[in-house]
């Protein structure tokens, strides 16, 4: 698989270009190494910052830090979306479509899990 070395792609990012990858293969390729390739060091900062919360409290800035990038990324992927439609690209158009669905129903559960961190009061057993 060839792909740009950084020196390319950073140039071409100034053009507003970007690299395409000409097979399914490569694409899975490069989707793997990118997820799989740093997938330890993801692991170890992303449990070493959870071990540091110690009370619900703890969790909202980065629940409220990652509901605004997933709705950034919805956003982003409704608007690939409608372009894809406009350009006739049918299964692009769905598989675009689920991936918003999908975003928005994880978009959805962390606010809910945001709210969750707020303590509420018991509530007093009626008489």
């Amino acid at each position: 698989m060839k792909k740009p070395n950084r020196f390319l792609t950073f140039i071409n990012g100034l053009f507003g270009w970007a690299w395409a990858y000409e097979s399914a293969e490569e694409v899975r390729e490069v989707i793997a190494e990118n997820s799989f390739g740093t997938l330890a060091d993801r692991v170890t900062a992303h449990t070493r910052g959870a071990d540091k919360l110690t009370d619900s409290f703890g969790f909202q800035p980065g629940l409220i830090t990652l509901h605004d990038e997933l709705h950034d990324t919805w956003h982003y992927l409704t608007a690939l979306k409608a372009r894809a439609q406009e350009l006739g690209y049918g299964r692009l158009t769905q598989d675009l479509g689920d991936a918003a669905d999908s975003t928005r129903d994880v978009l959805q559960a962390v606010a809910t899990a945001a709210e969750h961190t707020v303590p509420h009061p018991a509530i007093p057993a009626s008489k």
